[in-house]
């Protein structure tokens, strides 16, 4: 009795994972606007969990509403992002999590200097 209670919820969840994972399309399922925007993600697109899928997709449909800086800083952001390594992302991960749990003024300190360091950047980045 309890093997088969164990048997009927593994079968759930794995019926369940893969209707999530369905959900969300293949990147040959993606619309051509939303492949245009996504671009920078195509090569990672279809190993990518469902819910990054449906954040992307978000910011897919935000897109056409945003100004062409933000266009631009979102396509950049992406490329960056993906240019990554796991590890890569994992500090950075790691690196927004303190940042958040600092006092506001810290915040705001690290933001001025950011923006400082942009500006004299001439807005390159190091590759």
């Amino acid at each position: 009795m309890a093997r088969s209670a164990l048997v009927a919820a593994f079968c759930l969840c794995l019926s369940l994972s893969a209707l999530a994972e369905s959900s969300q399309p293949s990147w040959e399922k993606l619309k051509p606007q939303q492949r245009e925007v996504l671009a920078p993600l195509a090569q990672e697109w279809d190993n990518m969990d469902p819910v990054k899928k449906k954040k992307w997709l978000g910011i897919a449909e935000r897109y056409p509403g945003m100004t062409p800086s933000e266009q631009h800083r979102t396509q950049l952001r992406m490329r960056d992002w993906y240019s990554l390594t796991p590890e890569q992302r994992e500090l950075v991960r790691e690196k927004y999590k303190t940042i958040k749990k600092m006092p506001p003024d810290k915040r705001h300190e690290i933001k001025r200097k950011w923006r400082e360091y942009e500006q004299n950047s001439g807005g390159r980045r190091e590759q």
